[in-house]
């Protein structure tokens, strides 16, 4: 019986290898995130260095008709900013801090995507050497039906 035992939990040690391994190449795929952006932008530029700096693999494309990739998102008019970008099933909006992109990414909220609308003082690629100038900020999510939600808070 004791023989049973230590094989039963050998067999459950071998299969929990390689599933972890499948969850990790997974955790990395998730981290693959394309942005498309005006050639002439620098804050996107900082942006995509800060998701770089927090482990994210990022393909930077450069595109003429923002708009017209927003629209085709059914991106809120009223919440766009300088680039959007796709992660998986998600787009992400403007200066979204990578932890609050992770945070969507392991949640898997049913949204279409997250936003920071416009360019605030102190989000990831609009910092400011002032610290007094940094602005609090929302992050909010929306849906296929329009729906918009703050998702976070950014202080």
């Amino acid at each position: 019986m004791r023989k049973l035992y230590s094989h039963l939990i050998l067999c459950l040690f071998l299969i929990n290898i390689p599933l972890s391994l499948f969850a990790e190449i997974n955790k990395d795929e998730l981290l693959e995130i394309s942005v498309y952006k005006s050639r002439q932008c620098g804050c996107c530029a900082k942006w995509i260095q800060h998701l770089e700096q927090n482990g994210f693999k990022v393909t930077a494309n450069n595109i003429e008709n923002l708009s017209k990739l927003k629209d085709s998102h059914k991106i809120p008019k009223n919440y766009r900013a300088c680039h959007t970008a796709v992660i998986g099933q998600y787009i992400v909006e403007g200066h979204v801090p990578a932890n609050i992109i992770k945070q969507l990414v392991n949640e898997q909220p049913l949204v279409k995507g997250i936003t920071v609308p416009g360019m605030p003082v102190g989000a990831p690629g609009m910092e400011s050497s002032d610290p007094d100038a940094n602005q609090s900020y929302e992050v909010f999510s929306f849906s296929n039906d329009g729906e918009i939600k703050v998702y976070a808070d950014i202080n």
